[in-house]
């Protein structure tokens, strides 16, 4: 669930709790599927959320035998044994939205394991879903500190914390560590060589696009956003049954125009539109946060887009194209290290992501790290062989090296696959015509 590799095992009334959660989740889905037809399925969306209010109260219970059982067993477990009961019940905790709880339990843990890294890494996530935001980052340190080859934790300190006093020495070791994990990343590895953690029940990929309620549904999805679910449930019975008119100013109303205002090119509206709609997303916010991100670097307003694309990858840590876009992000606001700390983040979820690499290897061009850049688009095109641009890049860092020879065969290369995707694409262009006109005049087309 969490995504974290806690070393507990979960047996016994646990699997029960994590199946209860199976149950609410997939209530959550039919629920955001019946919202999104048209017309609205109000009749569907009150099943929906009836089958919420019966998987919660199971869900509750089955917590409820978890809490006694860890009562019972604590008192004579061992204090490695201590420690997972209380993980595993403040990750419970936790996935309920019952944050001050889980806080609780991950803190008497880390009382009984202060090594302890992985259980750091919760607690902080749970401290910055309840908004305590300096803690979290003390929090971020402390599990560095006890892991500090770890790159993800090493993220978080360069990314997650405020870089004052002591911090700033920690995030510059941090990126060190990043650096060198990019020297030793094997591209060879098809699947996530390390993932984020997301604690939430509810994950915000629970869909591709924004999942945006309407007047009937908005507070509800908000709720549920925010993990208050038995708020949630009774928001949502409440509205699903008093079939009060629809409000022009909606959350989904307010997507809508947003869409409108941007695709006409009113980007402070449509910017303030869909900053509305967060209001009433049940999913997709990251989405959304993407959007108002590239609408503030429209305007200009770089530090606007930083504080969206920071909530983006809060949100949906694991998708690296978020990280890459905010990169470019840092990059048009001159932050090299941290845009740098970006791209090893798509690069942890997806070390073959071909793209990334060549924006590392373009970051180092532009901060004269010439050596390293033509490793990055080496990467690069062994990935992805027909990016004939990244032999452009290429040919630069060789050039700047002295490797004339070198870098005129990637130039020759270059122009080779170019005049070849120009010739293919005519051809296309030729082939869409002929058909077209085949068409018309009723002659099959080839």
């Amino acid at each position: 669930m969490l995504g974290l590799a806690v070393a507990i095992a979960l047996t016994g009334t646990a699997t029960t709790v994590h199946a209860q959660l199976d149950s609410f989740v997939q209530a959550v889905r039919a629920l955001a599927d019946a919202a999104v037809q048209k017309p609205v399925q109000t009749a569907a969306i009150r099943t929906a959320v009836e089958r919420m209010g019966t998987s919660l109260a199971e869900w509750d219970r089955t917590l409820a035998a978890l809490e006694g059982r860890v009562s019972r067993d604590i008192a004579g477990a061992s204090g490695r044994q201590a420690y997972q009961l209380r993980v595993e019940l403040g990750v419970a905790y936790q996935a309920r939205g019952r944050t001050a709880d889980a806080l609780k339990q991950f803190e008497a843990a880390v009382a009984l394991q202060p090594p302890a890294s992985d259980v750091q890494v919760l607690r902080a996530l749970a401290l910055e879903a309840a908004g305590r935001i300096d803690e979290a980052g003390t929090a971020f340190r402390a599990a560095w500190a006890a892991d500090s080859g770890n790159p993800v934790k090493a993220y978080y300190v360069a990314q997650r914390t405020k870089p004052s006093g002591a911090t700033g020495s920690d995030a510059e070791r941090a990126r060190a560590v990043l650096a060198d994990t990019y020297k030793r990343l094997d591209i060879g590895v098809r699947h996530s060589v390390a993932g984020f953690p997301t604690p939430a029940a509810i994950p915000d990929t629970l869909s591709r696009t924004p999942i945006v309620g309407d007047s009937m549904t908005a507070r509800g999805f908000a709720l549920i956003a925010e993990g208050r679910y038995t708020e949630a449930v009774a928001a949502l019975t409440r509205q699903t049954t008093a079939n009060d008119a629809r409000h022009d100013d909606s959350p989904l109303v307010q997507l809508a125009q947003g869409q409108r205002d941007e695709a006409a090119n009113r980007v402070a509206e449509a910017r303030r539109a869909y900053g509305a709609a967060l209001g009433g997303a049940l999913a997709g916010r990251s989405v959304l946060y993407v959007g108002i991100a590239r609408l503030a670097q429209v305007e200009g307003d770089l530090p606007g887009a930083i504080d969206a694309f920071t909530q983006a990858v809060r949100l949906s840590p694991n998708d690296p194209t978020i990280h890459r876009e905010f990169a470019a992000a840092y990059v048009a606001h001159g932050v090299a290290d941290a845009a740098f700390c970006e791209l090893m983040a798509a690069l942890l979820v997806d070390p073959r992501d071909a793209q990334a690499h060549a924006d590392v290897g373009q970051l180092y061009l532009d901060t004269s790290r010439d050596a390293e850049a033509v490793t990055a688009f080496d990467r690069a095109l062994t990935l992805a062989p027909k990016r004939y641009e990244f032999r452009y890049a290429l040919a630069t860092a060789h050039t700047r090296l002295g490797h004339s020879a070198e870098a005129a065969r990637q130039l020759e290369l270059f122009e080779r696959a170019r005049r070849e995707a120009l010739d293919e694409r005519r051809r296309a262009i030729a082939n869409e015509v002929e058909q077209a006109e085949g068409a018309r005049s009723g002659a099959p087309g080839r």
